[in-house]
C-alpha cells in the first residue's frame, strides 16, 4: 500500500508533487487505498476519492497514533563528509528513528557545502519508505563550537572517540533515563584532541563503541542501533 506524508491542514486532498507521484509513477485509481502521515504521529487509513490536474480528493477512513517512533529523542550532530556520504547518512538514520539531523563543519571536515534541501527530501522518502510517523528535521550548517552550545538542551551528550577506552555507551545508558541524546560524530579525519578536550569542557561524554575504527558514515548508524537496542525495548 502506498505510503505518504500529507500535511493536517491539507487533508483530505493531496497536493503537489505528491499528485504526480501517485497519478503517473504509481497510477493510482479511484477506490486505492493509501496510508497517509500526518507529520504529527498519526497515520489515517484512506480510499482515493477522485482524481483531478493538480489534486487528489481522499476519504479519510480511520486513524491512530503511531508506534513506530523511538522513545527517547535522538539528535544526530554529523560532521560533514565527502561524496555522497551525507546522502547515505541522511537516509539510514531517518529509517532508524533519529528525530534531528545536524550537519557540522568541524576541524577536519572536507566538504563544505550544504544540501539541506536535498537532505530533507532524501529523509522524508526514507520515512515514508520505513514506516516513520515524523519526519526527522534536517538543520541549518552548524560549525563544531556553536554545536557545542547546544549541549544543556538535553540530557545527555555523547561524542564517540577512538581514542575512549574507559567510558563505555551500555553503562552509559543503563546508568541514565534520557529523554533526549545528542550524538556528536566526527568526519573522515576523526575530531582533532583539541575538539575532544572542548566538547568535554562543554559536557559532552568521549564514548568508546567497541574496539574497531568505525567510517563517518557508519558511526552514526551504530549507535543509533546500539540506544534503540538499550532504551526502546
Amino acid at each position: 500500500m502506498p505510503r505518504l506524508f500529507v500535511p493536517k491542514d491539507q487533508l483530505p486532498f493531496i497536493t503537489g508533487s505528491d499528485v504526480h507521484y501517485l497519478k503517473d509513477v504509481l497510477r493510482v485509481k479511484p477506490s486505492d487505498e493509501l496510508e497517509i502521515i500526518d507529520g504529527s504521529g498519526t497515520v489515517y487509513s484512506a480510499i482515493v476519492s477522485s482524481i483531478h490536474k493538480d489534486k487528489i480528493k481522499l476519504e479519510i477512513i480511520n486513524s491512530a497514533k503511531s508506534e513506530a517512533e523511538l522513545k527517547t529523542k535522538i539528535i544526530l550532530a554529523q560532521s560533514l563528509p565527502k561524496s555522497k556520504k551525507m546522502d547515505f547518512i541522511v537516509q539510514k538514520c531517518t529509517e532508524l528513528g533519529v528525530s534531528e539531523i545536524i550537519p557540522v563543519v568541524s576541524e577536519r571536515s572536507v566538504a563544505k557545502g550544504e544540501k539541506s534541501g536535498r537532505w530533507q527530501k532524501i529523509a522524508k522518502e526514507a520515512a515514508e519508505q520505513s514506516g516513520r510517523a515524523l519526519i526527522p528535521k534536517i538543520s541549518a550548517l552548524t560549525d563544531f563550537k556553536s554545536l557545542l552550545k547546544k549541549k544543556n538542551e538535553f540530557d545527555l551528550a555523547l561524542i564517540p572517540w577512538e581514542l575512549e577506552k574507559t567510558n563505555k555507551l551500555k553503562a552509559i545508558l543503563q546508568n541514565s533515563s534520557p529523554k533526549n541524546i545528542i550524538i556528536l560524530i566526527g568526519p573522515e579525519g576523526g575530531f582533532s584532541s583539541q575538539e575532544i578536550e572542548q566538547a568535554k569542557a562543554a559536557g559532552f561524554i568521549p564514548v568508546s563503541l567497541g574496539k574497531r575504527i568505525l567510517r563517518a558514515e557508519t558511526a552514526g548508524l551504530a549507535i543509533l542501533s546500539m540506544i534503540m537496542y538499550e532504551l526502546d525495548n
